[in-house]
């Protein structure tokens, strides 16, 4: 461990002047906070103590605080300027901020909650001879001090995943060949890197690389190291403090081994993902530079940050589920397979189901002027860790332990109130008294396409309630638990990746409907629609299709599109010993991957903004209803050769060309990707928004409506998917209010 007495003159090289120094910096890192809050609150609990580490201005903190009244806050930084800025802006009784070198025991033993580490690690490793050591240190000191059932999360940089070298291609042309930073071309600023960069690869001499000339008119071309290049792409923008940033390593740590070193300390990842800032993307790196490998090929942008999540278990409990092998399921058990043909087209159609009924059920309450609502935290649901050798589209990382809404598969003769009162007692540990209303149900299908289900939805008022005890009844070390989450904070994950179960969002967002709550600000990518002359119609049938019953049972086999297949899950501790295995059956198709794409496309004219919906003819729909038709949003199941989510908008926009002879303008990821029905499936849904040209709109055998009528019927929309991508839609562009 390091000196007590070097500690401050560790971290001095950070100090950036007087107090209007420090206001300019902080200015420009607070744009930035509320995606930092988003990522993070819906996983930290609403009661405790929770360590805001490298505080800095202390305006996230704050945020934290505001969020959350029953919830302490404290704001550690190493530098005293921060601390006292921060005391004197941002003052609320649960908040208080305090000077320690975030490495060191600032805290005892179990006295934490949560531990929030955003964009600080990088200068713990940096400041301190880029020493790995030391960040273990400071990684065991901050698990040591949560409590169990407390969370740590980290959000900083990564080492990227791919090839160990590049080509960078960096402009020539805009800016100067020498002088201040400020004027420098891209290229010169390049040059000026590779001389003073050092960190843990390069700590004695310049960046290893070499110079070549560009295919790319007004570019020069480097090959170096991907790391080397991510580094510099970076910070490239960041010119003011160029001297400081140039002292700082940012990536440290790969996916893996930020994983792995949370696993080593008990820790079970509820997330692990890359983040692609879409602003960072859109401003800083669309158009700036060329990176490919030195085959030639373009790569994808590099993450712009990384998000870990990690919950500190009981001694012995499992840490991550994870698939050993899998094989075709000859003789299922509790799946079946079915074909249905399409009576004109003669086209098969293969469905899976379950036996019984699924409900959804979505306790909440109001307290202190905020929604909670009480979900599963931590529910083991190894299939979401299937198919591993399917695209990683990405790069995130489930441990297997997810938060959900209450779900139970209920059975013929059960009434809707007894099966309520008996999941709440089940699943949550509430007594029958403790329910104070129940809604009216809402029902959809979670996949119509392959998936013979349909969830009904409940919203059940319930008196307050938090730390509940929870049986355990899945066959695994534990079946999570249930806690009080705040509705909208969830909401606010789900624009960024931070949730991953569909259901319990769309519930939210009833919810807050229901009682007359703004859902908040979106905080997901930008959407900004052009507006255009002319467009679609309003087709008063857009979520009225014609009935229609136009399937039957076909009994001569199936046509091997699905796949039924039988998985062996394990669950393991933090040493890596087995503490369960587990066969779950699940359903995959046989030759695409197990991602999906949803594109709801969009137009903005002088009469607003429209949406095009699809009719479609499906048979879970006609099992359930007696008629076929149902009204989606376009979507497809993409195939194994595409690797990366870069490479998903211009496959939609061939898909869209193709079926519906519209031309897209633009696509925007709509907020993270997520589960629909995560007990059949590992099937992950990307949601994205796509702006299309209004005149072949008018074209196209879509139907259109306008978006703000469609939120208004919301509850008559029977697909998942078009009830997510709505929401979001609208969400983003302000029509929730």
């Amino acid at each position: 461990m390091a000196p007590k007495t070097s500690t401050a003159e560790t971290y001095a090289a950070q100090h950036r002047g007087d107090a209007d120094h420090y206001a300019t910096y902080f200015a420009g890192m607070d744009a930035s906070m509320q995606q930092k809050v988003a990522l993070t609150t819906a996983h930290f609990p609403t009661r405790g103590r929770v360590a805001d580490m490298g505080s800095g201005s202390g305006r996230g903190t704050y945020d934290l605080a505001c969020l959350y009244g029953g919830l302490e806050l404290v704001g550690v930084d190493i530098n005293p300027v921060s601390v006292d800025m921060a005391a004197a802006t941002y003052q609320r009784p649960n908040l208080r901020f305090v000077a320690g070198d975030i490495a060191d025991p600032v805290f005892p033993p179990e006295s934490l909650d949560g531990v929030l580490d955003s964009s600080v690690l990088h200068h713990v490793t940096s400041f301190n001879g880029f020493s790995l050591v030391r960040l273990e240190t400071c990684l065991d000191n901050q698990v040591r001090a949560l409590r169990t059932g407390g969370v740590i999360i980290i959000r900083d940089f990564l080492v990227p995943d791919g090839p160990a070298e590049v080509w960078l291609d960096l402009p020539t042309t805009n800016g100067a060949a020498e002088g201040p930073v400020q004027g420098l071309s891209t290229a010169a600023l390049f040059e000026r890197f590779a001389r003073g960069f050092r960190c843990s690869v390069n700590q004695d001499g310049p960046v290893p690389h070499t110079r070549l000339a560009s295919p790319h008119r007004g570019h020069v071309r480097y090959r170096l190291t991907l790391r080397a290049a991510n580094e510099f792409i970076l910070r490239k923008d960041y010119r003011t403090d160029w001297d400081v940033e140039l002292l700082e390593e940012y990536t440290y740590y790969s996916q893996a081994q930020f994983e792995a070193a949370f696993r080593r300390r008990g820790l079970r990842i509820v997330s692990s993902m890359p983040i692609r800032n879409p602003w960072i993307i859109a401003n800083r790196y669309e158009g700036q530079f060329h990176l490919s490998g030195l085959d030639g090929r373009p790569l994808p942008y590099p993450p712009t940050n990384y998000l870990i999540v990690g919950e500190k278990v009981p001694a012995g409990a499992g840490v991550e589920l994870r698939e050993e092998h899998s094989e075709p399921l000859a003789t299922p058990r509790f799946l079946s397979l079915g074909a249905w043909r399409h009576e004109e087209t003669g086209r098969v159609w293969e469905l899976v189901e379950r036996p019984g009924r699924t409900m959804d059920v979505l306790p909440w309450f109001r307290q202190d002027g905020q929604v909670f609502v009480l979900a599963k935290k931590g529910f083991p649901r190894p299939i979401v860790n299937a198919c591993a050798d399917h695209p990683n589209l990405g790069g995130a990382e489930l441990s297997g332990y997810v938060t959900e809404p209450l779900a139970a598969i209920t059975h013929a003769g059960e009434a809707p109130d007894k099966a309520i009162a008996r999941i709440l007692r089940e699943r949550a540990g509430l007594a029958a008294d403790s329910i104070r209303s129940l809604s009216e149900p809402v029902r959809y299908f979670t996949s119509p396409g392959g998936v013979n289900e349909r969830v009904s939805a409940w919203l059940v008022e319930v008196a307050p309630a938090s730390g509940l005890p929870v049986p355990d009844y899945a066959p695994f070390t534990s079946s999570g638990s249930v806690r009080e989450l705040d509705a909208r904070q969830v909401l606010r994950a789900c624009h960024v990746g931070g949730m991953v179960d569909a259901r319990l969002e769309l519930n939210i967002h009833r919810l807050l409907r229901h009682l007359g709550t703004s859902p908040g600000p979106w905080i997901g990518a930008p959407i900004q629609l052009a507006e255009q002359s002319g467009g679609p119609k309003w087709a008063d049938d857009a979520l009225a299709p014609a009935k229609r019953a136009v399937f039957s049972s076909y009994e001569d086999g199936t046509v091997g599109y699905l796949d039924l297949r039988t998985g062996t899950f394990s669950e393991h501790d933090a040493e890596g010993k087995v503490m369960a295995r587990v066969p779950r059956e699940y359903l995959v198709p046989r030759e695409a991957s197990r991602n999906t794409a949803v594109a709801l496309p969009v137009v903005r004219t002088k009469e607003g903004i429209r949406v095009g919906i699809e009719h479609r003819e499906l048979p879970a729909v006609q099992h359930f209803t007696g008629s076929a038709t149902l009204a989606v949003t376009p979507a497809w199941r993409l195939p194994r050769t595409l690797g990366d989510l870069s490479q998903v908008p211009a496959f939609i926009a061939e898909r869209l060309r193709e079926e519906f002879s519209i031309t897209v303008r633009r696509t925007w990821e709509l907020g993270g990707s997520y589960h629909a029905t995560p007990g059949v499936t590992p099937e992950l849904v990307w949601p994205f928004a796509v702006e299309v040209e209004a005149d072949a709109a008018c074209d196209s055998r879509l139907r259109w409506l306008p978006l703000d009528v469609l939120v208004g019927q919301l509850d008559t929309v029977h697909d998942a998917h078009l009830l997510v991508v709505a929401w979001r839609l609208a969400h983003a562009l302000g029509v929730l209010g």
